[in-house]
């Protein structure tokens, strides 16, 4: 089947839908140790199984996820650098699906998704969409299917 618009389209709709369904559980998987007094900490532990869980979505690329745990790793290191022990912790105060602070309001507008543009490149494709907010999902085309390399949230950049 050769990779065509409308199924990375079709991809990016899924996941969202996915990621709609799923946020919640997701969110509950506490990613910075936060303890009265304490400096914070990146919970690397849980970081892994937020990844996980996000994997199991079965839309995502390798790639995509460890981009996150060179993150958290880079957050960790900013941490230890200079500790906070108040207010949100630095790095962790959006969505890190949705690249910003509004995602319920979005996830509830989903019906709302207006693709833009969709271009594809032999095994990579950009689609462009409009959530509030212009998103780039990058996908690469694996194993008859599309999966998500990369969100960039252009609005907020």
């Amino acid at each position: 089947m050769a990779p065509d618009s409308a199924t990375a389209a079709q991809t990016v709709r899924t996941f969202l839908t996915w990621y709609k369904n799923h946020i919640q559980a997701a969110n509950r998987i506490p990613l910075v140790n936060q303890q009265a007094g304490k400096p914070y900490s990146v919970n690397i532990q849980n970081g892994e199984r937020y990844l996980t869980y996000l994997k199991s979505s079965q839309l995502l690329t390798d790639s995509y996820l460890n981009g996150w745990r060179t993150f958290f790793k880079e957050r960790q290191e900013s941490f230890r650098i200079s500790p906070q022990t108040e207010g949100p912790p630095t790095g962790f105060d959006y969505d890190l699906v949705m690249l910003n602070q509004d995602v319920d309001m979005q996830l509830a507008s989903l019906k709302s998704l207006k693709i833009k543009r969709v271009t594809i490149d032999r095994q990579q494709a950009v689609v462009m969409c409009v959530l509030f907010d212009t998103y780039e999902f990058r996908l690469v085309h694996d194993a008859n299917q599309w999966l998500i390399n990369e969100i960039l949230n252009v609005s907020q950049e």
